[in-house]
C-alpha cells in the first residue's frame, strides 16, 4: 500500500475511502482512526500501488467537478437581479422632480 494523500480528520478520510471504493479502488486509513475521542489529526489514505494512478485520476476528476458546482443549492441560490421596491435608496419621488428642492 502506498500513500495517496493525507487528510485531516477520520471523517474526511472515510468519505474519501468510500468514494474510491465506489470506483473499485481499495483504500484504507493509516493510522487506524477508531478511538474514544474524535480528535482532528492527519490521516494517510493508502491505496494499492497498481491502483495509485487510477485513484489520482478519480480525485482530480472530483476536484474539477467541484470547481464548477454552485456553492448554493438551487432553492437557496441568491437572486442576481434587482427589482425596484418601495423605500429603496435611489427611488424617484412621485412628484417627478427627483432633485433637491430649491
Amino acid at each position: 500500500m502506498v500513500v495517496l494523500t493525507t487528510v485531516v480528520g477520520s471523517f474526511h478520510g472515510r468519505v474519501l475511502c468510500a468514494r474510491l471504493g465506489a470506483e473499485g479502488v481499495a483504500a484504507e486509513l493509516s493510522p487506524p482512526t477508531d478511538g474514544p475521542y474524535p480528535l482532528p489529526r492527519e490521516v494517510d489514505v493508502l491505496v494499492r500501488a497498481d491502483q495509485l494512478e487510477l485513484a489520482r485520476q478519480i480525485l482530480l476528476a472530483d476536484a474539477v467537478d467541484a470547481a464548477f458546482d454552485s456553492p448554493w443549492p438551487r432553492a437557496t441560490r441568491p437572486r442576481l437581479t434587482r427589482r425596484w421596491q418601495p423605500g429603496w435608496p435611489g427611488r424617484r419621488s412621485r412628484s417627478g422632480g427627483g432633485g433637491p428642492a430649491g
